[in-house]
């Protein structure tokens, strides 16, 4: 008898709508103030997506339309047109308002925390940002200790007769002209070149203008200092460092905090996992973000991934036991670029399968799993053994008991990898599995040279055993900028193109928009 011809196996349906969720770092960020600057760099301006032989608009076309995921009425979605058969979404995690009200006793707990941490727990390239925060410490306290024995000697002398005689005309003018180079630009269009001068070196001028008006007196020096500090920290640490005060330190007054931040943020990635419209979500995180980024993917891994309580199809199970039979072949501390990208394509293969499991209306079963990547942006979970936990022996044993996920998974038990099999469920993926499908890139621009300064110091490398696991794919980017090609302190320039008018785009934004994929099949 003849043989029935066997049936195909009916092709994978493709990826039509995408959603990519950008989170924010610290500071006081505006709402829908850093999501354009993603949209301009990832889709507007990107020339990767033009197709050979046609010609596009630049920036392309978007369009501004409510957002009905967030639950913010001051957040909008922005959306491009179909291009290639995909449409993308983009929405905005927004943070800063549940932040806000740092208090100073928390600020204050974790700056004693940074500074009186054994130094054994600092790492490395954290040792030079560690002592230079401990020297202006210093200089704080001393400065402000003999502002305070100065104190009589300063009410009791009489600046006004000094300030207005003729030694102190000198001073004046250098302050009032620099001062004039500053203003004038912002009232007087015309004038508008002056811009050109630093500001920087400006407000110096001003300063040493004051100083030579007041006979360069130690004493006002000193205030100088002491108000310079005092508005640095006002400006700076509250805003910035304040923000991570609240969401890194778990202590009683910062519970609520951070419960609300992981409330909105699984709200939104809970909202677009289960809109049948979208086939896949990315996720680019930049700064604190990438550390509340993690956690977000941990938590909703264990409530809407396929665990015990959703477990995953046949299709998923064989390629669970593909990619876990890959891990345990290529075991070991750190895997070679090649082997990275081997595993990410099986964890696309997983994705794939995932994405295509349905819920069924008005019963228990739920979908499959829709978040295909992680892309961190100048993450300090490269120090989390100094920020989060205490020290590498405390960062080890929560990684061992699964409380922080790895890529690729910690295993299940010496027998099993991501999966294992539940008595009443069957076989099904363990809690901290999250990064057996979720493919995580890291773009960091960290300077080995000790001017912390130099690059982006709070960035970092974040594979290998003695981090988050081999199967994290790093790009190591140099990010300049300014006419003069600055190295300065890059931390805020992973998705701004800074290459000259005119010339490829610069590295870190090639790296950025292959990280992210926005056509990836």
């Amino acid at each position: 008898m003849a043989r029935a011809p066997r049936k195909r196996a009916a092709a994978p349906a493709p990826i039509k709508r995408q959603a990519i969720v950008i989170v924010h770092g610290q500071g006081e960020q505006r709402p829908m103030g850093t999501i354009r600057d993603f949209v301009g760099a990832l889709w507007q301006d990107n020339p990767q997506l033009d197709t050979p032989g046609e010609t596009y608009p630049r920036p392309r076309p978007i369009w501004i339309v409510p957002d009905d995921k967030s639950g913010l009425y001051e957040l909008q979605r922005i959306t491009t047109p179909e291009h290639n058969g995909r449409r993308t979404d983009f929405f905005e995690l927004y943070y800063a308002d549940l932040l806000n009200a740092t208090p100073i006793r928390n600020l204050w707990r974790w700056i004693r925390r940074l500074l009186w941490i054994d130094p054994a727990y600092v790492p490395r390239h954290m040792r030079w940002p560690w002592a230079v925060f401990w020297m202006l410490t210093v200089l704080a306290t001393i400065s402000a200790f003999g502002a305070l024995l100065a104190l009589p000697q300063v009410l009791n002398t009489n600046w006004y007769d000094h300030f207005v005689s003729a030694e102190a005309v000198r001073g004046h003018m250098i302050s009032l002209i620099a001062l004039a180079l500053i203003l004038l630009p912002k009232f007087f269009r015309p004038l508008g070149f002056i811009k050109r001068l630093p500001r920087q070196v400006l407000v110096f001028a001003v300063a040493i203008g004051i100083l030579d008006s007041f006979g360069w007196n130690g004493h006002v020096a000193n205030l100088m200092v002491l108000g310079t500090l005092a508005y640095l920290a006002g400006t700076l640490l509250l805003p910035y460092f304040g923000d991570a005060a609240s969401y890194l330190s778990a202590q009683t007054e910062t519970v609520q905090s951070r419960q609300g931040v992981r409330n909105r943020g699984l709200a939104l990635l809970k909202a677009l996992h289960e809109d049948p419209e979208y086939d896949r979500v990315v996720v680019v995180a930049h700064s604190l973000g990438s550390v509340l980024a993690y956690d977000l993917l941990h938590i909703l891994w264990r409530e809407v991934g396929p665990t015990k309580d959703n477990p995953p199809p046949p299709e998923a199970l064989a390629a669970f036991a593909t990619l876990d039979a890959f891990v345990a072949e290529n075991g070991g501390e750190t895997w070679d670029p090649s082997v990275v990208e081997r595993y990410q394509q099986l964890q696309w293969q997983l994705f794939d399968s995932l994405r295509r499991q349905k819920g069924q209306p008005g019963t228990a079963k739920l979908s499959g799993w829709k978040i295909s990547d992680l892309v961190t942006l100048g993450s300090p979970l490269s120090s989390a053994e100094f920020l989060i936990t205490d020290g590498s022996t405390d960062f080890s044993r929560m990684k061992t008991e699964r409380v922080l996920p790895t890529a690729p998974p910690q295993p299940y038990d010496e027998n099993r990898g991501a999966i294992y099999p539940d008595p009443q469920k069957g076989d099904a993926a363990h809690h901290a599995a999250v990064f057996s499908v979720v493919r995580w890139t890291n773009i960091y621009d960290r300077s080995n040279s000790p001017l912390f300064l130099l690059g982006d110091a709070i960035s970092g490398p974040l594979s290998g055993a003695d981090r988050f696991g081999p199967g994290i794919s790093d790009h190591r980017v140099e990010i300049t900028w300014g006419r003069l090609g600055w190295r300065l302190f890059t931390h805020n320039f992973y998705w701004t193109d800074t290459a000259p008018e005119g010339k490829p785009p610069a590295d870190h934004i090639t790296a950025f928009r292959g990280a992210v994929g926005l056509e990836r099949s």
